[in-house]
């Protein structure tokens, strides 16, 4: 069980959800299958999902990681993963309740990205991601 953070009524570390315009400091990236983040409290709908999702943290530790559960952008995370690695970026695998995943940290001066879409465009259209 967790100790601190904002805990939600289960018990579970509380999480925030990937809107349109959310604009934040990404401090770390964690990226892997929804079971290895059983101590948070992921949603129902997500936890439906297939597939891998990731957590993004602020440099602010008492602030709750952002669920980003859209496939468009996890790919664009993915490769932005791929040039802040190559660019000397602190990255490992962990294993948590059984799985893997991916983590990067950035423990100084964490990039802003701004993720956003055109609703015009309906429902479901690609997020666009923007380090700022």
């Amino acid at each position: 069980m967790p100790v601190f953070g904002q805990l939600t009524l289960t018990g579970e570390l509380a999480l925030d959800w990937m809107k349109n315009e959310t604009e934040m400091a990404v401090a770390k990236v964690e990226m892997g299958p929804i079971g290895a983040f059983q101590n948070y409290n992921v949603p129902d709908w997500a936890a439906e999902k297939t597939g891998e999702i990731a957590l993004l943290h602020e440099p602010n530790q008492f602030s709750n990681p952002v669920l980003v559960t859209q496939r468009s952008i996890l790919r664009l995370l993915e490769i932005w993963c791929v040039e802040k690695e190559a660019a000397g970026a602190k990255t490992s695998v962990e294993k948590r309740h059984g799985v893997q995943i991916g983590v990067l940290s950035i423990e100084e001066d964490a990039p802003t990205l701004k993720f956003w879409r055109d609703p015009s465009k309906g429902q479901f259209a690609p997020y666009q991601m923007e380090e700022i």
